[in-house]
């Protein structure tokens, strides 16, 4: 394990392997919650020393009690607190004097509650930074290790037996959230390793615990629950560890609001809400984000199993038609592969069962229950032949009728072991005993087809992010000379950003109608007019452009068109000239752009452009700065993808040239993290394949003058 791991795993292990546990407003009762995690401990066979702290009692739940932690007499490795809010600060303030590595406050009334309430929260804070101590909460449920018996937690999830070992670890900012799947691990049948949940987070956070579960030997699979990010490089920390590490991490993130959206003029800041910026910074990472709690359980159950895809190819065998539609119909919104059979293959799965349907959906209709011994060379041609690395099979409620099933299981055991590298999935309503037999012979069980195939596809996704090589440093241009609370023409904008390498338009800026005609002559006709003010964002919208102007008289007449236009329609507005540029007389439209997101920094967006844009929202997002194949990523990840291909006769479009801009576009927003706070490049139009790509307008808005200089998530 690298020095940075051991790093990680020093940082918070005493609240998971601590040799000893002091338990600060102990109870005698185990029912409350100060006698809560004596009972757990016990319960979880906790082999450290377990030190109740109460003047009250001479001895609590059978072990000796304490009146005070600096009576212990010897070093606390974890303290935990519960104690009313106004008594918290001075029992935090002991356990520093004392020594103690670790506090878990279980207490609530803190910021959560009032001003007073964050006035002690601040109390504590300050206490356990001044003497290293690590503070979890307040407002928490505390920690688990199941491995250890460490049960420091008060949740009623426990209770007659602690949770079983397992290899999955959860971490969660919402107490009441962290307990609720805690129970449904358990329901579910799916064994825990290590627990948290962070409350406040006054000093420990969710991302700590994410670092450490990923960089755990212990754990296979993290899941999180993020409900606010305050400190993005730790978190793009903990995403890295499990990325590097080929461990899947599902997190759900709640507010999905455009609240953190910068209130800027741009077509980029209005699409790049604070949810759009972290999907982004989740999928760089392969960390998968569910959108429900059984989303969140499934996804991590069928990791659990350890088998990860090495493609997204997805192969469907059904019993009914109409569902292998549905799945089909799922694979399709999900960009799930679903390649049909070669030929040969279908006409020897044809022999087995003349009527199938065999090109993926294969769909065995109900001859399968003559002939339950065609599931194996059935499902071993798919595999051998149709070359994918994930198969389900749809079997109704086979699973209910315990004659047809005990003949299927041999077959699908006998697959299953001769095909252990695969992902392998059953969709089948099955009584308990032979959900667990398939699941012991290396199939995920689910009842709903539509979640077995949303799960296949979360877990391509794993297996596509784990393949990737580590991404280069990228070596940064030198920053532009943009100054802070400067509003930039277009013409600016595009010298900056050609200085940066990103083709911009043959153009000149010109001050009377005979100017502008003979500016035309040199650029070459036809051009395009657009009025240049400090003051106008939106060109279009004050009739401040005319296009496929094709001579002198048309250039001096839309000239002087413009001045009127946007002189009646904006009177106070600065005009600086006319811009007279190269009309591109072809190509396809995309969006461009940057934004400063205040959490993880610049961020890239590209989509299909014009004056749709923000209609469409077909976009996507990436961290600042990526590479040409991220940046050939986020092109494939558009819904209309299929337009750079070529259609209704158009040549496909110059998606090197496309990529190429995009990476440098992300590069030059990293490099001007301090003064740039949002690009729009609109449009972009990429020309025909081998023929390049052009910014054809461009907005460029610096940061306030005043704002502190912020550093985002590292790339």
């Amino acid at each position: 394990m690298g020095a940075d791991l051991m790093g990680v795993l020093s940082d918070v292990s005493p609240f998971f392997t601590p040799r000893s546990i002091a338990v600060i407003g102990a109870s005698d009762d185990p029912t409350k919650i100060g006698g809560r995690p004596i009972r757990n401990l016990l319960l979880g066979g906790y082999e450290g020393r377990i030190l109740p702290i109460n003047p009250r009692y001479q001895r609590v739940q059978g072990l000796e009690a304490f009146a005070a932690i600096g009576d212990v007499g010897e070093p606390v490795d974890l303290a935990i607190v519960s104690l009313p809010a106004l008594a918290v600060p001075d029992a935090i303030a002991a356990c520093a004097a004392s020594g103690v590595k670790a506090a878990i406050v279980f207490s609530a009334g803190f910021s959560e509650a009032s001003a007073e309430g964050e006035e002690a929260q601040r109390r504590i804070e300050a206490s356990a930074r001044s003497s290293g101590l690590r503070l979890l909460g307040p407002n928490c449920m505390g920690t688990i290790n199941t491995r250890a018996g460490v049960l420091a937690t008060f949740t009623s999830g426990i209770v007659e037996a602690a949770p079983e070992p397992g290899r999955i670890s959860l971490a969660s900012q919402s107490g009441a959230f962290g307990s609720h799947c805690l129970a449904l691990m358990r329901e579910r049948g799916l064994a825990l390793n290590l627990w948290a949940t962070t409350g406040n987070q006054c000093d420990v956070e969710v991302s700590d615990f994410l670092a450490y579960m990923a960089a755990d030997p212990d754990t296979d699979v993290v899941i999180g629950s993020i409900e606010s990010v305050r400190d993005a490089g730790r978190l793009i920390e903990a995403f890295d560890i499990a990325q590097r590490n080929k461990k899947p991490m599902i997190v759900m993130k709640v507010g999905t609001s455009d609240a953190g959206a910068a209130a800027m003029a741009s077509h980029t800041a209005s699409l790049a809400g604070s949810d759009a910026v972290f999907d982004a910074v989740a999928r760089r990472y392969g960390v998968y984000r569910a959108t429900s709690i059984d989303e969140l359980m499934d996804v991590a159950y069928a990791c659990s199993r350890g088998r990860l895809p090495d493609n997204d190819r997805l192969g469907i065998v059904t019993v009914s038609g109409g569902v292998g539609v549905l799945m089909a119909d799922a694979a399709a919104e999900l960009d799930v592969a679903l390649p049909e059979l070669p030929d040969a293959t279908q006409d020897d799965l044809r022999t087995l069962v003349p009527f199938a349907g065999t090109r993926n959906p294969v769909d065995v209709t109900a001859q399968i229950l003559n002939d339950p011994d065609l599931i194996e060379p059935m499902l071993t041609l798919l595999l051998e032949e149709g070359n994918y690395a994930s198969v389900i099979i749809f079997l109704s409620h086979l699973g209910l009728n315990p004659q047809i099933i005990a003949k299927l299981m041999p077959g699908l055991k006998r697959v299953s072991a001769r095909f252990p590298d695969r992902y392998l999935s059953v969709s089948l309503l099955a009584h308990g005993d032979v959900r667990a037999e398939l699941e012991a012979g290396g199939y995920i069980v689910f009842e709903d087809p539509n979640r077995a195939v949303r799960a296949a596809s979360a877990l391509a996704r794993f297996g596509a992010s784990f393949g990737k090589a580590q991404r280069a440093v990228l070596p940064l241009p030198a920053p532009a000379p943009a100054r802070r609370g400067e509003s930039y023409t277009e013409t600016e904008g595009k010298q900056m950003l050609a200085a940066a390498g990103i083709p911009v338009t043959n153009e000149e800026i010109v001050v009377s109608a005979e100017a502008a005609a003979l500016a035309a002559a040199r650029i070459g006709f036809p051009v395009v007019l657009k009025i240049v003010s400090p003051d106008i964002a939106h060109k279009s919208d004050v009739g401040g452009v005319m296009l496929n102007l094709a001579d002198d008289a048309a250039v001096r007449d839309g000239y002087t068109a413009i001045i009127e236009r946007v002189s009646s329609a904006l009177p106070n507005a600065r005009i600086d000239g006319v811009l007279v540029a190269a009309m591109i007389p072809r190509g396809l439209e995309t969006v461009l752009g940057v934004v400063k997101d205040p959490i993880f920094g610049p961020v890239v967006m590209f989509g299909l452009g014009g004056i749709f844009v923000e209609v469409l929202r077909d976009v996507v997002f990436r961290p600042a700065p990526f590479g040409v194949e991220e940046a050939r990523e986020m092109i494939a990840q558009v819904r209309g993808r299929a337009m750079f291909e070529g259609v209704r006769g158009a040549p496909p479009a110059d998606v090197d040239a496309l990529a190429d801009a995009l990476s440098k576009l992300s590069l030059f927003a990293a490099a001007n993290v301090d003064t740039i706070a949002s690009v729009d490049i609109n449009p972009f139009l990429v020309l025909p394949s081998g023929e390049g790509a052009i910014a054809v307008d461009a907005f460029i808005e610096t940061v306030a003058a005043q704002a502190a200089p912020q550093e985002g998530g590292r790339p």
